[in-house]
């Protein structure tokens, strides 16, 4: 495990509100005079900027005065042929040599050229590779503004409401603020500590909070723990420091907003998130009422439930009538058992003739298997159930499936189970993929599983397990045609861990940013290996949809 080491800067001024992200010169202009676009470009302006003025002002005046389908068509790099493609979505053509990329190969042309400066075919917004956004940089921009015809002071196409927002938000924003920041232990706070992390590096609450989708200013609540977040958010992306930050806010709206969270003794952290999610639900315009204007039922649309809400489908199916009846229930996590399946895996384990190395890793408990248990038929007696059709008692089965999959997904893994009389830990060793296939614990994989295997008079079953009219009801039918096999493909975001005793035990956290892992250990932040992430005993995995396209 590799430790990052950095250097911190001299501490700037603190504040509640946003902070300025950049360095501003003070002149007589009602308009900062912001030096660069970002740090990156002033080395390259010191060395070419009449080379690359006139570059941009090509570039502008092709977007504005040539047809489109210059700025829009690029190179293919299907077979390496280099074939010309025809593209409605934007194009990035290269500041610093003559490309038109799309992101994908903008990305590819960087790695190879290290040409860290495009320009948007849409409107003419630079790119910075290393910043990883769009930035704004006043001699480029005033070239962008006049559509690159004639030279005219910026301050002249700007109106004075133009001049403020300007000075509120076109500023400098550092590389380094990336939100790797540890956050200090106040006192048994490390259970906190690892949920605020996890969001944190949630790309949907980032977006949300880097967006101004809640701030401190507009907000008259007392103790709020949404404020408190912003004000973390604010810290991370904001101020170039990499020391610490003690998260008091976040711990007071904490304690007001549950008695039992106040003290300084450990708490459990899946508990802390449910707490956490449902106060940032109710201060960010989420209503409990769970119904519209018209009184009909209704999801909520505040941040949580957009980010975590799902649907959990129970289905209770009659063996005599088959008569099925299916409840629907909102989730915001899964929680799995692992104690039956960790004795199931024991018991074959030692049947298979004791322990070795390689047989303990044949038997790792694996997290699929507890979501096929969790989604499995579950037979219930007749005293458990009376059926609605028969209108007696009788035995059933009991199936579990996700109607519907949240874009972020917590897994809570039990290893905690307390009774009157002690409390233990369960230290089973649970394998997680990177890459989880969440499709098939979904109503419709279950459904049509059961479909393709009950009618096999009026249906053939594909490969892949889909089901399709059977060839011989249609004449133009082909049978050699195969669907596509469904995946809803999710990536591990971040993982909690539990380590020592249950009541004496520590929380650390592993969560992704971009392509590497870190390890979050109260203040301390370090680079970890994929390796590290996976050998870690979890006790909540998050995952993040790949994708929200179709």
């Amino acid at each position: 495990m590799d430790t990052i080491t950095v250097t911190p800067k001299a501490a700037g001024p603190m504040s509640n509100s946003k902070q300025p992200k950049g360095k501003l010169l003070t002149g007589t202009s009602n308009l900062p005079q912001i030096l660069y676009g970002c740090e990156h470009l002033e080395p390259l302006f010191a060395e070419r900027r009449k080379v690359l003025v006139q570059q941009y002002t090509n570039i502008i005046q092709t977007i504005h005065e040539r047809h489109n389908i210059i700025s829009q068509t690029h190179r293919s790099s299907l077979n390496g042929d280099g074939s010309p493609v025809l593209t409605i979505a934007p194009t990035y053509m290269c500041l610093q040599c003559v490309g038109v990329f799309t992101p994908e190969l903008r990305d590819e042309h960087f790695e190879a050229k290290k040409h860290a400066f495009s320009v948007e075919s849409k409107h003419g917004c630079v790119y910075c590779q290393q910043c990883k956004d769009f930035i704004y940089d006043p001699m480029l921009e005033n070239v962008r503004l006049l559509q690159g015809r004639k030279k005219r002071k910026l301050e002249e196409t700007m109106t004075p409401e133009d001049h403020r927002l300007v000075a509120q938000h076109s500023t400098f924003a550092p590389c380094r603020a990336i939100g790797l920041r540890g956050l200090y232990n106040m006192g048994q706070t490390c259970f906190m500590s690892v949920i605020l992390q996890c969001l944190i590096h949630n790309p949907f609450i980032k977006a949300f909070y880097l967006g101004e989708g809640h701030t401190s200013k507009d907000c008259d609540k007392e103790s709020c723990t949404s404020c408190a977040l912003d004000e973390i958010f604010t810290e991370y992306y904001s101020l170039e420091k990499t020391e610490g930050y003690g998260a008091v806010s976040m711990l007071l709206g904490s304690w007001m907003g549950a008695q039992a969270l106040a003290g300084y003794q450990q708490q459990d952290a899946h508990e802390y998130m449910q707490f956490i999610l449902n106060n940032l639900h109710l201060e960010n315009g989420g209503s409990d009422s769970g119904v519209d204007s018209d009184g009909k039922a209704a999801d909520c649309t505040c941040l949580i439930h957009k980010t975590f809400s799902g649907k959990l489908q129970s289905t209770v199916t009659c063996d005599k009538c088959r008569n099925a009846r299916s409840t629907i229930d909102p989730v915001m996590d899964l929680s799995l058992d692992l104690r039956f399946q960790a004795k199931k895996r024991k018991l074959e384990k030692d049947d298979d003739g004791g322990a070795d190395k390689e047989k303990d890793k044949a038997f790792a408990l694996d997290l699929r298997d507890c979501l096929d248990r969790f989604t499995a038929k579950e037979k219930l007696a007749a005293a458990e159930y009376t059926c609605p059709n028969c209108k007696t008692q009788q035995n059933a089965s009991k199936q579990l499936s996700i109607k519907k999959l949240p874009p972020v997904l917590p897994i809570h893994l039990k290893r905690f189970e307390t009774t009157k009389s002690s409390s233990t830990k369960l230290d089973t060793k649970i394998a997680f993929p990177l890459t989880l296939d969440l499709y098939p614990y979904t109503t419709r994989a279950r459904s049509s599983s059961s479909s393709s295997s009950s009618s096999t008079n009026t249906n053939t079953t594909t490969t892949n397990g889909s089901t399709s009219p059977n060839p011989a009801n249609k004449n133009n039918s082909s049978s050699s045609i195969v669907a596509p096999p469904q995946t809803c493909p999710y990536e591990l975001a971040s993982v909690i861990v539990h380590k020592g005793k249950i009541d004496s035990g520590h929380y650390v956290s592993y969560s992704r940013k971009g392509s590497d892992w870190f390890l979050f250990d109260d203040s301390k932040v370090v680079l970890a290996s994929e390796a590290d992430v996976l050998r870690a005993e979890a006790y909540l995995l998050t995952y993040v949809v790949r994708s929200l396209e179709g």
